[in-house]
């Protein structure tokens, strides 16, 4: 009986991976879209911090306003959150891919950023 306790509070106690649901405004998306979105995955560096590999899945897409800073030669995106400008770290980028309406698309958990889709054509 003690070992049913047991396995039963060390259950409890395990992390359960959060997973992100549909939104309406989301749901009403053509097939291609919701696809793409589905079969976004992080990047090698994001995976090593996250315990999930699906951008859509563990984390939600963040609506908010985009910046880039390209006075060092290389670019540096910025999103706006709470007011102010927060840099997106570098290896959560997608540099090479784009979402399908061309615009940038930013996925968080909990505030940090997982996945990042520049636009098409910059800012």
């Amino acid at each position: 009986m003690k070992l049913v306790y047991l396995i039963l509070a060390t259950a409890t106690l395990l992390p359960v991976a959060s997973q992100a649901k549909w939104k309406p405004q989301y749901a009403s998306n053509s097939p291609e879209i919701r696809d793409w979105y589905r079969s976004r995955k992080l990047t090698d560096a994001a995976a090593k911090r996250f315990a999930f590999k699906s951008c859509c899945d563990g984390s939600d897409k963040v609506e908010t306003q985009f910046r880039v800073d390209k006075a060092t030669g290389d670019d540096k995106w910025y999103y706006q959150k709470d007011g102010q400008w927060v840099e997106v770290p570098p290896d959560v980028i997608w540099w090479d891919e784009h979402s399908p309406t061309g615009e940038a698309v930013l996925f968080a958990l909990d505030g940090k950023p997982t996945c990042f889709f520049p636009p098409r054509g910059g800012l």
